[in-house]
């Protein structure tokens, strides 16, 4: 499930600010209904980031960062070999609050950075391995979140390899829909997926490796 505050914090990441909706956010989150929600732990972090995006730390929400990240799977670093495809998934979206996909990747604790350098190259060569190419586009995103980017070029090969000639990017080896509507409804998300990790890839290389985001993009004045 996605907070609805997920969806504003990119429009107020952008300026798209509006005052009664800050307002508005300053007490629905302030409730202690909606602080205390039971989240699993990477969509708390997922809420935690939106929070800060959207400027109401203040609200009691937020939560402790480094607790939010220790409370989820990769926080604890655990044994490399026991990940299965959910827990996949769950990871990818830890690193990707975590780091405020790749903005922040100071935010991301050392030792995760470093379990990530060991284990993140195997993980992707398992999903690749077994074609699951939606899961090897979200595992290539986490590689340019740390501070050190992991960008495989034979990765990228792949990714490319496997894309039709219409552009689609299919989730996995099964068959894809021959009907256009219906193929797109299955498909859709491995072709964002993709978009992200190839914008990401060349903006974590052209800046060193040193963070994705511009001074100005958390803290946007409001547009007119």
């Amino acid at each position: 499930m996605t907070d609805s505050l997920e969806t504003y914090a990119h429009l107020a990441r952008g300026g798209y600010r509006h005052e009664p909706m800050q307002q508005l956010l300053r007490h629905v989150t302030g409730l202690r209904s909606v602080r205390n929600v039971e989240h699993h732990p990477n969509r708390a972090l997922a809420v935690a980031n939106a929070v800060r995006v959207a400027g109401l730390e203040g609200t009691g929400r937020a939560g402790d960062r480094e607790e939010l990240i220790r409370a989820t799977w990769l926080g604890n670093t655990p044994e490399p070999w026991l990940i299965d495809w959910m827990t996949g998934y769950s990871m990818t979206h830890t690193v990707f609050h975590a780091t405020d996909r790749g903005r922040r990747p100071e935010d991301l604790p050392d030792d995760i950075g470093d379990y990530l350098a060991a284990w993140l190259p195997a993980w992707i060569d398992i999903w690749a391995e077994v074609g699951e190419w939606d899961l090897m586009g979200e595992l290539m995103i986490v590689g340019s979140c740390p501070k050190e980017p992991y960008l495989d070029p034979g990765t990228w090969e792949l990714m490319a390899g496997i894309q039709h000639e219409d552009g689609l990017a299919p989730r996995d080896t099964s068959a894809v829909s021959d009907d256009p509507d219906d193929g797109f409804a299955d498909q859709q998300h491995t072709a964002v997926v993709a978009a992200i990790a190839g914008t990401l890839a060349p903006s974590r290389t052209l800046d060193g490796g040193s963070g994705g985001g511009s001074p100005e993009a958390d803290g946007a004045p409001a547009r007119p």
